[in-house]
């Protein structure tokens, strides 16, 4: 038994690690991270679809305000955060430029919030 749940956190671990700093997640995943102790939840979707319904604790930094990198220098990069936007793709781009910025533990959520909405996970307005 002992054997079987150590390869089982091995798989685990390697199907969501990409790299020593940065994880891709699914959405059960980040809502177990959520459920525990966690770093920020940062949205990098713009204001506007921000306001139509986020994941709740979730601060906004719009990826396309061209803030976005001096709002990244602002954060302390060895702590722990989660990113998420749409569908993945510009989080994706988020989690490159933090990965380049040396951010130390970044987890992105793949497939973005409608993947959580598609779970059916509570969202806020």
């Amino acid at each position: 038994m002992r054997l079987f749940i150590f390869l089982l956190v091995i798989a685990l671990n390697g199907s969501c690690q990409q790299s020593e700093s940065t994880h891709r997640v699914s959405a059960d995943s980040l809502k177990a991270i959520l459920a525990g102790e966690h770093g920020m939840l940062i949205d990098v979707r713009t204001p506007e679809e921000f306001a139509e319904g986020h994941i709740p604790g979730a601060v906004n930094i719009d990826y396309h305000n061209e803030g976005f990198s001096s709002a990244l220098d602002s954060l302390d990069k060895n702590k722990e955060y989660e990113i998420y936007c749409r569908s993945g793709n510009r989080s994706g781009k988020a989690l490159d430029v933090m990965q380049k910025k040396g951010f130390k533990n970044v987890y992105h959520l793949e497939g973005g919030i409608l993947m959580w909405n598609e779970k059916g996970y509570e969202t806020v307005k």
